[in-house]
């Protein structure tokens, strides 16, 4: 099941972030930052949970300007990957652009992530800016955006 996130999704997403992501290759968010995105209107955090419902994945999207969506993060428990949780994270957020009538989605991947380039480039996203040393190893990240109009 897909829907919105709400306050009671906190430690359930915290666990997914922590678990996911290594702080020492990504950004990482904190309860504390969790809870204020969820209490953002400019935010929309999707969280897809199993037949219990406890999310097992989150996407967020952030709202820039009225005008564009950034893609800030998409994040699925291991053993979840390989079904379509992954891809209806991503739809929900290139739907609420379509949903909001916004211009763009932007967001950002690290340079050496070649198989998420190629899949974001068959998708219609494009290079906008290459930024150096964004991760916190080091690594650069390429800001892609999609054209939504």
């Amino acid at each position: 099941m897909l829907r919105l996130a709400n306050k009671s999704d906190i430690e359930a997403i915290y666990k997914i972030e922590s678990m996911m992501f290594d702080e020492s290759i990504y950004f990482k968010l904190s309860k504390k930052e969790i809870e204020k995105l969820l209490n953002k209107k400019s935010s929309y955090f999707y969280v897809y949970c199993d037949e219990k419902n406890i999310p097992i994945g989150y996407s967020l999207g952030i709202i820039i300007n009225k005008k564009a969506i950034w893609f800030n993060s998409l994040a699925v428990l291991k053993e979840y990957q390989n079904s379509n949780v992954a891809k209806k994270l991503f739809d929900i957020i290139e739907v609420t652009s379509i949903d909001l009538k916004l211009d763009l989605i932007i967001l950002e991947i690290r340079k050496d992530n070649k198989a998420l380039f190629r899949r974001y480039k068959n998708m219609g996203y494009i290079i906008w800016k290459e930024i150096e040393h964004y991760y916190p190893d080091g690594c650069g990240a390429y800001r892609l955006i999609k054209c939504m109009k």
